[in-house]
């Protein structure tokens, strides 16, 4: 076993060995290329053309005249008759002298006044109309709601019972015509509907009772007439 190791190691020295050297062989041989050589045409452009050369004007040469201008003076119309100016001085704190004719101013126009038959007045005289002074307004002993300054407001009333004989019905209505004193007082003037006759009297105390604002008119207390519907309930 021993000799059959040191055989198989020697030849796996010498394989390594082998590889190596040929790997160096591989790297250092240089490698040859090959190139090809053509042949390569040169042309030649032709040289651009220089540029003009500016002309410079000579000194010497005089500047060119300026444009001719249209003659602005104006034009003489000898057409025309030529008015002589003197240039002489005049004062003019000189004394004029007076213009005298040969013949005298003529009159001056007077004014004729002509006087107006006077008319003779008639001896009748016509009597004037008497003047008759605008009627007072008298004032009235009452007014209605829509004369006072302000409607009157109810400020008490009596109560009522609701009669007991009256059972088809749980109100009633009475239309009253009342009068409201100076005082505010309520007076009763008279019947003018109701629903029930039972509820009549009841009405008349209650117009008769009651209480009011004073009626005024004008600032001024005055007695005021009205119809007032009353309701009474159970």
């Amino acid at each position: 076993m021993t000799f059959k190791s040191i055989l198989l190691g020697i030849a796996v020295t010498a394989v390594l060995l082998a590889v190596l050297v040929a790997t160096r062989l591989m790297v250092l041989s240089p490698v040859e290329r090959e190139f090809e050589i053509r042949e390569i045409e040169t042309v030649s452009l032709p040289e651009p053309p220089s540029p003009p050369e500016e002309q410079l004007p000579a000194e010497d040469s005089p500047p060119p005249p300026p444009p001719a201008l249209e003659d602005l003076r104006p034009a003489v119309d000898m057409s025309q008759p030529i008015m002589l100016v003197s240039n002489q001085i005049v004062d003019p704190r000189l004394s004029i002298d007076t213009f005298f004719t040969d013949q005298p101013p003529a009159p001056l126009p007077v004014k004729v006044e002509v006087a107006r038959p006077k008319v003779a007045e008639s001896p009748i005289k016509s009597n004037p109309q008497p003047q008759v002074a605008p009627a007072l307004s008298q004032p009235k002993s009452e007014y209605s709601l829509g004369e006072l300054d302000q409607q009157p407001k109810l400020l008490r009333n009596p109560s009522v019972i609701f009669p007991r004989s009256i059972k088809d019905a749980s109100s009633g209505r009475v239309v009253v015509r009342v009068a409201i004193l100076e005082s505010g007082r309520s007076q009763f003037v008279s019947v003018i509907s109701s629903t029930h006759d039972e509820l009549v009297p009841l009405a008349k105390r209650i117009a008769s009772g009651s209480r009011f604002t004073p009626p005024t008119r004008q600032g001024e207390a005055v007695k005021a007439i009205m119809t007032w519907p009353i309701t009474i309930k159970k």
